[in-house]
């Protein structure tokens, strides 16, 4: 069976899991809406640094609110790790819709067509105390799988990476994804790269 958001926001533990990492408990589940005070205080916690590669149009409770209310309106699903099912450590959001810019360039510069069907688009997000500690990369694991179960092929960065990120580029390489050398402006006018994972690989 092939996942629907519907499918999702009705059953959330279809794609729940509690699991130890490193020898702490990581709750990963969907974003619910009863999140938003959770989700307010990760987005406020994140550094300036940190804020400058995970873009939002703000980091406190009205954004997190924005979010919450989101849920199953639209084409996204937002994933959250939580210690103690209590506080958010990491947010990875998904993106069902290929915009029309993603869509032609990924045909122009590397021949490859993107479709909604098989393709989906993402961007996580690790709370300053957890990164460098592999914690996205076990996740990761987690989110293949969940991509598979939506009838996913492939899934490529949502808004790419920016250039200069060296360290963010390290780690999608070190997972998996192809990296493309091709520098384009993304919607805030930063230089980014392309990312793409192929799941059947």
């Amino acid at each position: 069976m092939t996942l629907t958001l519907n499918d999702i926001d009705q059953n959330p533990e279809l794609i729940s899991s509690c699991d130890c990492f490193q020898g702490i408990l990581i709750y990963f589940r969907p974003l619910l809406r009863t999140d938003d005070i959770k989700l307010s205080k990760f987005l406020e916690n994140l550094s300036e640094q940190t804020r400058q590669f995970s873009t939002r149009n703000s980091y406190d409770i009205d954004e997190a609110r924005q979010l919450c209310f989101a849920i199953n309106r639209y084409d996204k699903l937002r994933l959250i790790a939580l210690i103690n099912n209590e506080t958010i450590i990491a947010l990875f959001e998904f993106s069902l819709s290929i915009v029309e810019d993603d869509r032609k360039r990924f045909e122009e510069k590397y021949n490859i067509k993107l479709n909604e069907i098989t393709d989906i688009r993402f961007g996580p997000c690790i709370s300053d105390e957890y990164q460098n500690r592999h914690l996205g990369c076990w996740l990761f694991e987690k989110i293949k799988t969940i991509a598979r179960q939506m009838g996913k092929e492939r899934i490529i960065l949502w808004g790419g990476v920016l250039h200069h990120n060296k360290r963010a580029i390290r780690f999608y390489e070190k997972i998996g994804f192809k990296i493309f050398t091709n520098i384009y402006m993304n919607d805030y006018e930063y230089e980014c790269l392309d990312g793409i994972y192929n799941l059947f690989e």
